[in-house]
């Protein structure tokens, strides 16, 4: 045997042994170091001792862009449908109810129906806050709410007994995403990343609590009968030593989102 053959071949299957073993080495820490920086991205409430609710809607393939949308003209509709009314500028309709609806925070199944056969396009309308005098349902396009908007919104006047009597309602038409060339759909954020974008921002802070998230079309700039919407997350924050809740819209199609405080 040519043992200085053999110790040669020895070496350089040890070189090729330890290489192999580096290269594993270094691609097991570039993968460690990835992990640990989505790890690092991504905000610990818990450690902040921030609120957050359990479910966060999933958006999941949900795509939106901008959309445009014009302020609906009640004057005609009014004319011939009976006992409703529209204001002088014909952007309102309203009505008094000929039988009173009673109502709870559990049940709406009677105005419900009352809004499906009685109210313009009422089954675009979507349940949105009941006070003690009032029931506020929001307009609607591709099933996502827009948001805190007068120009769309459908309000029922509740008496001392919970029962609605009359109505005023507000509707865009013509709704429609916005010409221009850079205006693709494009994926939503998660409504954790919106979150994170307040706490980034400094919006969001120790001991906050983030009481209610939803998405939906929220408005970016605003003529006398014209609006141009985008799609938004509506994070509703109560702050600690604070009674009252803050409301703030994060862009919802941007990775760098702006953030409106109303």
């Amino acid at each position: 045997m040519n043992w200085k053959r053999a110790k040669t071949l020895f070496i350089f299957v040890f070189i090729l042994v330890n290489i192999s073993l580096i290269i594993i080495y270094i691609d097991k820490v570039n993968k460690s170091h990835i992990s640990e920086s989505d790890s690092d991205n991504k905000v610990n409430f818990k450690q902040e001792e921030i609120t957050i609710p359990n479910n966060l809607q999933s958006v999941k393939g949900v795509k939106m862009q901008l959309i445009t949308a014009r302020t609906k003209d009640f004057t005609d509709y009014a004319k011939n449908k009976k006992g409703v009314e529209s204001d002088a500028n014909g952007d309102i309709a309203k009505s008094d109810l000929d039988h009173h609806i009673s109502v709870s925070k559990d049940s709406f199944t009677n105005l419900k129906n009352y809004i499906k056969d009685n109210v313009y396009k009422g089954d675009s309308y979507a349940m949105s806050d009941v006070t003690d005098d009032k029931v506020i349902l929001e307009q609607t396009y591709n099933a996502f709410p827009i948001m805190n908007n007068n120009k769309a919104q459908l309000t029922f006047d509740l008496n001392k007994h919970k029962q609605a009597t009359k109505y005023k309602q507000t509707a865009m038409e013509t709704i429609k995403p916005s010409k221009g060339e850079n205006n693709e759909k494009k994926q939503v954020i998660s409504a954790r990343s919106a979150i994170e974008s307040l706490y980034y921002n400094r919006y969001l802070k120790h001991k906050d609590e983030v009481t209610q998230v939803r998405l939906g079309y929220y408005t970016v700039v605003k003529e006398p009968n014209v609006q141009v919407l985008e799609g938004n997350w509506e994070i509703k924050v109560k702050h600690k030593g604070q009674n009252k809740t803050k409301t703030y819209y994060v862009e919802a199609v941007s990775q760098s989102p702006k953030i409106i405080e109303e």
